[in-house]
């Protein structure tokens, strides 16, 4: 009984750590969320800088281009995307409609928060390409 009893904390500290550890390393991006409405697609408009990890997991910098009218450029390397972004519901809804590279290939779609993080706004959100899967993003811009 005393080995069973011992097993089991062991097992139970390792879980804690293990929790821990995980709240440490995924504990989001800073900042916090800034609830949309539609009338804010144009504060949306400008240049963020930032990264795209594809299925592969890699972190790429990327860069996406917003223009008043929501209309969208991002560029990763030999990946681009293009569409329109609208706000839904709070979150920057992402339509592409074109496009090159691995992950441009078939039809993709995103969504996204808009994170206040001080002197920077952040875009942060996932989507997911037809053929190559998912991906998520980050992007900052100055306020």
């Amino acid at each position: 009984m005393a080995k069973l009893r011992k097993t089991h904390g062991i097992v139970m500290a390792v879980l804690v750590a293990g929790v821990i550890a995980g709240c440490a390393s995924t504990s989001g991006p800073a900042g916090t969320v800034k609830q949309l409405t539609p009338a804010d697609a144009a504060s949306l408009a400008g240049t963020w800088q930032g990264w795209i990890s594809p299925p592969s997991g890699s972190n790429r910098p990327a860069t996406l281009t917003v223009t008043p009218d929501g209309i969208y450029q991002i560029s990763a390397g030999a990946y681009s995307s293009s569409g329109k972004l609208e706000i839904v519901n709070g979150r920057v809804q992402f339509l592409s409609t074109g496009g090159t590279g691995g992950l441009a290939a078939g039809s993709r779609s995103a969504s996204a928060v808009v994170m206040d993080r001080g002197s920077n706004w952040g875009l942060v959100g996932n989507g997911h390409a037809q053929i190559s899967g998912p991906f998520n993003f980050d992007f900052n811009k100055a306020k």
